[in-house]
């Protein structure tokens, strides 16, 4: 055997300080991560002064000096430390040196670990083999040594100062000692749990020849919930397979019949990990996807523990072009899922790291889903998996939708988790740029717009020779473009929720920027309507002009300065592009008249409108509390109650004194609360109920058709103690019952909104016998203590009474228990009529009846709120038209379809606050509906309830108050059959 090289005292090093600390730091944590295979030039020998010599544990019992000799000066050790248990000893100084002879054969290679007990010290182990030349030198805690000399190996450890140290060398291939790690199914378990303490980083799991699969998953969590350590895979000659760097999870390609070892590598913080593997090769028991085809329902899953997973296993042709994604818009900041996909041989095609995980050329794939960042509450994780392309060219999803680069008209459509996508092609030319306008009912992200190409498709991130990038125009804007190194061809257009919560809404329109056949035409202005808004808000108006877009916008100048920090948002636009609503801030804005004009023009002929707009003064907001009252009839034409006794003739007003009557008091009052009823209008028509003095606003309260007798529940503010109520046309008698008024102050009761539910339905036994109610029968409802109500406290509730298919015409009037019945209606109905009306009904002892007054009828009652002296104050605004599908105010243009939606922005709106509030009022009406259906108001965001609003026959045009709860600043509409349009005027809100 050729001699050692004599080990003599080095120079003493400096301990590093300051910056070059910090250096050494990071590059340990670095190589911690790394594992690095660690190599350097041979130790320098230097004549120094001899050391005494330092104890060692009885295991190695090595010599420590400050010269050593081979063979004599070196002990004989184990290299299966994990088993056998590390090396360990104290050195006296810096420089003093120990020699291991170790039994390791040449082609293997050693795991070297450092791990000093507590105020020890970390020796330089540099591994040199019999003829004298070294295989590695490493100070770091962990790092593999591969041994390509000649054996026996020796390792020398040399003190950086004196102190105990602890060294671990196991053998690379060698899993004695170390942990068995089985292979776990997706879901939530987990293989194997390992503890890593302050003086022990490391921890080594086995894993079996025949224990694993040809391709798997690592993942891991651990106490602490930080990322502090990593997971290394080597095999037996100690080449790493794989390892966690930078996160968590890795995958694994892995030999049959081999052996492997796994490293649990920390970063010097005690902590407890839980790890686990599975299987992602072909052999992978994991389920098919929902669905395949482009925009088709999503694979949902709900992850409730960090570990949690799910896989899916995908057959296609290789030429086929897969879409994978993983969606999570309701997840909390810093949660969500992580994508991955494996092909048929077992590798890692794409991570997800973008909007999409992209992958084409095999025959099967495994798609794994893991939870991420889980703090405790679930994960809900919606996956799509579409075959958006094949040999034949892209999908036929795609197909039947052609756009072009020169522009595309205006398309519409609502993303749910059965349709996640709108597909289209488009042929492209190198060097083409245009843009996409949308708007989008969202509040927690944007829709995303994405370019494909077929013949550069793989991947998941951007190929800047073609893409789509968000711009910061209006609600929902992306450039997409061709750059001069793209390829010429047809690109399909994809749109997907991204992490917008479903169900979303959006509108959409192409317009050229540049490269285009013809060049793109300024938008121009003609005039604006209604030319005035208060300020403090955001207000819609409609613009006319030319080539209006969704992307065309708008600001208030004065004096070529711009008033407002804020341009306009876009609602809706005609077809024609003639027409555009928008939303425009008044924030910002002192009262005054303003220039409306198109940013960025110059003040260019037909871009402005001088002195278009006036912001005027923010009107008072006063809220006030309900003080309910029993039913009272305050107006009734046909016998000279509260106005005279005569018809109301068309363009008639009656003006109803309603303070200072019947309890109301003379002042103090800011609305009242009446059920209003037209009766045998002689042609169809509306009512309209505003404040005394005002101009009549351009909304309905109560639509009718002749000879029809109908209510509605109206909240009209009070500003002198009269209300008007203005008939529209033909001839019709008028009634109104008065149930309560709200007052600034400290007296009455607060609204406590609640979501939709039912607790009437006596078709089903639902709060009450099974029976349909008979003439002058009663339903006894308790409301108070069912569905969250308080069981006492409560002055009155707010719910939504409908009559279903009464054998002959007739009425119900709902008042408090134990009262007597009084001589008012709140519910009038013709024979099979099914009819609801909203009633805010005072409560008593817990108890409201509901009295028919004539024939059978079944009952249904929808709670949605309940009065005590806790909760919302209530604040009249308008009334003023917030939503009509007809005109593309406050939404698309265009009917709501059967099962569809639209959703209506509400908060920060016409004076609405931004914050704070927690209900509205709106009156709501449809028209023109092809079918029989029903209507229901709930908060976006929120499931759809198993309610009704508005009930409505084909042809027909009803409106029902409601009072909708607001959660996050919307609210939606949901028809269930046939077409509708949709119209909603605010009448107050509700704020905390």
């Amino acid at each position: 055997m050729s001699p050692l090289p004599v080990c003599r005292p080095r120079r003493e090093r400096r301990r590093p300080t300051g910056a070059a600390a910090l250096v050494v730091l990071i590059v340990t944590v670095m190589a911690v991560f790394l594992g690095l295979n660690v190599t350097a030039s041979a130790v320098t020998s230097k004549p120094g002064t001899t050391k005494p010599a330092a104890t060692a544990s009885p295991k190695t019992k090595p010599r420590v000096s400050a010269a050593v000799t081979p063979g004599t000066d070196c002990a004989a050790a184990r290299d299966d430390d994990y088993a056998s248990g590390p090396a360990t000893g104290t050195f006296a100084a810096a420089g003093d040196a120990v020699c291991l002879t170790l039994p390791t054969a040449t082609g293997n290679g050693l795991y070297l670990v450092n791990e000093p007990p507590s105020g020890g010290v970390t020796p330089e182990m540099t591994v040199f083999d019999s003829q004298g030349a070294q295989q590695c030198d490493s100070g770091y805690a962990f790092s593999v040594c591969k041994l390509t000399g000649t054996a026996p190996f020796q390792v020398v450890l040399t003190a950086p100062d004196a102190g105990a140290y602890r060294v671990t060398i196991q053998r690379t291939g060698d899993t004695s000692g170390c942990t068995a790690w089985p292979q776990s199914a997706f879901g939530g378990a987990w293989g194997v749990q390992v503890p890593l303490t302050a003086d022990q980083q490391t921890a080594c799991l086995a894993i079996g020849a025949d224990q694993h699969s040809t391709a798997e998953l690592f993942d891991f969590t651990n106490t602490t919930n930080q990322l502090n350590a990593s997971v290394q895979v080597y095999d037996r000659a100690g080449d790493k397979v794989c390892a966690t760097l930078g996160g968590s999870t890795a995958a694994c390609q892995f030999t049959p019949g081999t052996a492997y070892a796994a490293l649990l590598v920390g970063t010097g913080t005690a902590d407890t990990y839980k790890l686990v593997r599975r299987d992602v090769s072909p052999t992978a028991n994991c389920a098919a996807p929902s669905s395949l085809t482009v925009g088709g329902p999503s694979t949902t899953y709900s992850f409730t523990s960090a570990l949690d997973s799910r896989c899916l296993r995908v057959t296609a042709a290789t030429t086929d072009k897969l879409w994978f994604s993983a969606r999570t818009p309701a997840a909390a900041d810093g949660a969500g899922a992580m994508l991955g996909v494996v092909d048929a041989s077992g590798k890692l095609v794409c991570r997800q790291g973008g909007i999409s995980c992209r992958a084409t050329g095999s025959t099967s794939y495994v798609v794994f889903v893991l939870a991420s960042g889980f703090t405790g509450t679930p994960i809900t994780a919606h996956v799509d998996t579409w075959r958006i392309g094949t040999s034949s060219g892209w999908a036929s999803q795609c197909t039947a939708h052609v756009v072009s680069p020169d522009g595309f008209s205006l398309r519409s459509g609502t993303f749910t988790e059965s349709a996640t996508a709108y597909c289209a092609v488009i042929q492209m030319q190198p060097s083409q740029d245009f843009e996409v306008y949308g708007t989008h009912s969202s509040t927690t992200a944007t829709p995303w717009v994405s370019l494909l190409s077929n013949t550069r498709y793989s991947g998941t991130y951007v190929d800047y020779a073609y893409q789509c990038n968000g711009d910061n125009v209006g609600t929902f804007s992306f450039n997409c473009l061709t750059t001069s190194s793209a390829d010429a061809g047809q690109y399909a257009l994809v749109v997907t929720p991204a992490e917008a919560d479903t169900p979303v809404e959006y509108s959409m329109q192409g317009v050229c920027q540049f490269g285009c056949s013809t060049p793109p035409k300024q938008a121009g202005l003609t005039s604006v309507s209604p030319a005035s808004g208060p300020t403090g808000t955001e207000n819609q108006l409609v613009l006319h002009g030319t080539n209006l877009t969704l992307g065309t916008e708008v600001e208030l100048d004065s004096d070529y300065t711009t008033a407002s920090a804020y341009p306009s948002e876009p609602v809706s636009v005609s077809p024609d592009g003639t027409s555009l609503t928008v939303r425009i801030s008044t924030y910002d804005v002192a009262p005054g008249t303003y220039d409306v004009v198109i940013p960025g023009t110059g003040y260019a002929p037909g871009t402005y409108l001088t002195g278009a707009y006036t912001v005027t003064a923010a009107p008072a907001a006063t809220p006030g509390r309900l003080v309910p009252l029993t039913p009272t009839r305050f107006l009734d034409t046909r016998n000279g109650t509260g106005a005279p006794k005569q018809r109301v003739g068309a363009g008639g007003v009656v003006k109803l004194k309603v303070t200072g009557v019947h309890g109301v008091p003379t002042s103090g009052v800011t609305a009242v609360v009446m059920n209003v009823t037209a009766v045998a209008p002689t042609t169809s028509g509306y009512v309209t109920v505003y404040p005394e003095g005002q101009t009549p606003p351009s909304v309905s309260n109560i639509n009718f058709a002749a000879k029809e007798t109908i209510p509605n529940l109206v909240t009209v503010p009070v500003v002198n103690g009269t209300v008007d109520l203005r008939n529209a046309h033909g001839t019709v008698d008028l009634v109104a019952d008065v149930s309560g008024y709200y007052a600034a102050g400290s007296t009455g009761s607060a609204l406590t909104p609640l979501a939709p539910t039912r607790f009437l339905d006596t078709r089903n036994g639902t709060g009450a016998p099974k029976q349909r109610v008979g003439a002058g029968g009663v339903v006894k409802l308790k409301v108070a203590g069912v569905h969250g109500v308080p069981t006492s406290g409560v002055t009155a509730v707010v719910m939504n009474v409908t009559a279903v298919k009464p054998s002959t015409i007739g009425y119900v009037t709902v008042y408090p228990d134990g009262e007597p019945v009084p001589a008012v209606s709140n519910l009038n109905f013709t024979t099979g009529e099914t009819i609801p009306n909203l009633v805010i009904v005072p409560v008593i002892d817990g108890t409201v009846d509901l009295r028919n007054a004539s024939g059978t009828v079944d009952l249904v009652a929808d709670v949605t709120g309940w009065f005590s002296s806790a909760g919302s104050t209530f604040t009249s605004s308008g009334p003023v038209r917030l939503l009509d599908t007809r005109s593309g105010l406050g939404a698309r243009i265009g009917t709501v379809g059967p099962g569809g939606i639209v959703s209506l922005q509400v908060g920060g709106v016409d004076g609405v606050p931004s914050s704070g509030v927690t209900a509205v009022v709106l009156n709501v009406t449809v028209t023109g509906p092809t079918a029989g259906s029903y209507l229901t108001v709930y908060p976006h965001g929120r499931p759809l309830p198993a309610v009704s609003n508005l009930n409505f026959t084909t042809g027909e045009t009803i409106s029902n108050l409601v009072v909708v709860p607001v959660v996050d600043g919307r609210v939606t509409f949901a028809n269930h059959a046939g077409d509708v349009h949709v119209v909603a005027d605010l009448n107050g809100y509700f704020s905390s």
